[in-house]
């Protein structure tokens, strides 16, 4: 049978009811081998949060959506709600004579509701024929769609779309779907952190006929550049520096590592009244700390806060007696606001000589 295309009716689907069986004038095969980002950067608003893809026998699809992760679980085994639908419905569908138009029928489950069934056929966009038993007959090329919308009252949803060559090939692939779905959600999350797919904004999982589980979160670890400026008091002097640091965010990891380089620049004046200008750079390597935030405060596309670091320097270049040679710094950060910092900081050279404290105010990222 041809393989036509899908996402777009699916699109289309999901802005009008019912969904369409098929969508004419366009002559597209999905490839199981998609390319995620290319699909995502086609389609913007048709991955939103999770999507599972199951391939069945004979160009039959499953898919699986929910608007938020933890909504895929409404739809966890699919295979006993379309067992639901065809005990209900199936005597119907049975009965149905033979024809070669598309069938739309679209099955919402809502909570504390009587199911609701819509049905709709569209006609495929152009009329095939073949040769069979020496007589020229009309062929179905158009797949059926069965949806079906699980929707609970805390505003939890989940669609399952069952695209198949004929609606009444339904019983013949209900072990296939029991077979190929069985704890899909569990074995997705064997591979990934569940608190992860909740949190990234966009995860496409798929779960092929091989039955093995593939993921791509993304966005969820980031490079987070965070360029700054400070004022500080050092030793009886007060210091400017510019400072460019880089945070690597990863979202399974608890330590957030972070390095940079801190720019000095220290001013006095020569006994002819000029003004003199010092600079002392310190290599930065350390950690940031990072708080959970609700609505608001954002980092990229995770909702975090950064609250502080701890860092250690090394003085790598040196002008005027402000430091010692092989001066170190150990420094914390805390953050006041989204944008300032307060740094107390302690400067001392070998085993912890001349210890001498600072203090900073930073504004920056």
């Amino acid at each position: 049978m041809q393989k036509l295309i899908i996402w777009v009716t699916l699109l289309l689907g999901s802005a009008t009811t019912p969904l369409l069986a098929q969508l004419g004038n366009v002559n597209y095969a999905f490839d199981s081998r998609l390319d995620a980002h290319a699909f995502r950067d086609e389609y913007p608003d048709f991955l939103q949060t999770a999507s599972f893809e199951v391939q069945l026998s004979k160009g039959n699809r499953l898919l699986l959506m929910s608007q938020k992760y933890s909504g895929t679980r409404l739809v966890q085994r699919p295979d006993s709600l379309v067992r639901q639908f065809w005990n209900e419905y199936g005597r119907f569908i049975e009965q149905m004579p033979d024809h070669t138009e598309g069938t739309s029928v679209h099955y919402v489950l809502e909570e504390n509701q009587a199911p609701q069934l819509r049905w709709k056929r569209y006609p495929q966009p152009a009329s095939e024929f073949s040769v069979m038993n020496n007589e020229l007959v009309q062929v179905k090329s158009v797949q059926d769609t069965l949806h079906i919308s699980v929707r609970k009252a805390d505003n939890r949803q989940a669609e399952l779309y069952l695209l198949v060559n004929d609606l009444r090939s339904i019983p013949l692939l209900q072990d296939e779907i029991r077979e190929k779905t069985t704890y899909l959600i569990q074995s997705l999350e064997k591979k990934t952190d569940p608190k992860v797919l909740e949190r990234s904004p966009e995860v496409y999982g798929r779960y092929l006929g091989d039955r093995q589980v593939q993921v791509a979160n993304f966005g969820s670890d980031m490079l987070i550049i965070s360029p700054s400026a400070s004022l500080g008091y050092i030793r009886g002097n007060w210091m400017t520096s510019l400072n460019a640091e880089t945070t690597l965010f990863m979202e399974k990891s608890p330590l957030k590592p972070r390095i940079g380089y801190q720019q000095q620049y220290f001013f006095n004046r020569s006994p002819e009244g000029q003004t003199r200008i010092y600079q002392n750079g310190f290599v930065m390597a350390g950690l940031s700390f990072f708080q959970k935030t609700k609505g608001g405060v954002r980092i990229g596309n995770k909702e975090v806060k950064q609250t502080g670091q701890l860092m250690v320097g090394y003085l790598v270049h040196r002008t005027g007696n402000y430091y010692e040679p092989n001066t170190w710094k150990i420094s914390g950060g805390l953050n006041l606001t989204p944008t300032l910092r307060i740094e107390p900081e302690v400067y001392f050279n070998g085993t912890f000589k001349n210890l001498s404290p600072g203090l900073r105010f930073t504004i920056g990222f």
